[in-house]
C-alpha cells in the first residue's frame, strides 16, 4: 500500500523522495514499474532494434550497455543531488518530469541504437520493452518513484542474468 507524501520512518517525507528520484536516476530501467508489482495497466509496445546496427557480440553489447547505464547514473546523480536534502513534492515530481524520464529516455534510446548479440534478439527487446514500461507508467505518475514500489525489478529479472549490472543497480 501506499503512504501518502508525508513523514515515512521518522524522516521527511521530502528524503525519501530525493533518494527515490536518484534511485530513479540509477538506471536504465523504470523498467516495469507498476507493471512488476502494483497491477498498472501501463503497457509498452516491444521495442524494436536498431537492425541496421552493425553486428555486435554479447560481450560487447553488455560492455556498452553497462557503459551507457554507468554514465546516465553518474549524470543523474550529480543533477538529483540538486534538489537537496529534503525537496517538496512537487520538486520531485518536476525533477522526475523534465531530468530523470528525458535521461532514462535517451539510454534506452541508446541502448537500442547498439542493436543486439546474434541470437539474442528477443531477449534485448524484451529489455527494453520493460524499461519502456516502466517510463510511460512514470510519465503518467511521477510519485510512483516515493512510494516505494521497486520501479526495476521486471527490467532487473531480465537484464541482470544477462550482465546489464549498471542498469537498475539497486534492484
Amino acid at each position: 500500500m501506499t503512504q501518502p507524501y508525508g513523514k515515512r520512518g521518522g524522516r521527511p517525507a521530502g528524503v525519501l523522495g530525493a533518494r527515490r528520484a536518484l534511485a530513479l536516476a540509477g538506471s536504465l530501467a523504470l523498467a516495469s514499474l507498476a507493471v512488476a508489482g502494483c497491477g498498472s495497466s501501463h503497457k509498452a509496445t516491444t521495442a524494436t532494434i536498431d537492425r541496421t546496427a552493425p553486428a555486435i557480440s554479447k560481450s560487447e553489447f553488455v560492455r556498452k550497455a553497462n557503459a551507457i547505464c554507468a554514465k546516465g547514473n553518474a549524470k543523474n546523480k550529480a543533477a538529483g543531488a540538486k534538489l537537496g536534502a529534503e525537496p517538496s513534492e512537487a520538486q520531485v515530481v518536476a525533477f522526475v518530469k523534465h531530468t530523470e524520464v528525458p535521461a532514462v529516455q535517451a539510454q534506452i534510446n541508446a541502448l537500442k541504437a547498439l542493436g543486439a548479440p546474434a541470437g539474442d534478439e528477443a531477449k534485448v527487446a524484451r529489455m527494453l520493452t520493460l524499461a519502456q514500461a516502466g517510463v510511460n507508467a512514470v510519465k503518467a505518475q511521477p510519485t510512483i518513484v516515493t512510494s516505494g514500489a521497486n520501479v526495476f525489478a521486471r527490467f532487473a529479472r531480465v537484464a541482470h542474468p544477462y550482465g546489464l549490472i549498471s542498469c537498475a543497480p539497486t534492484s
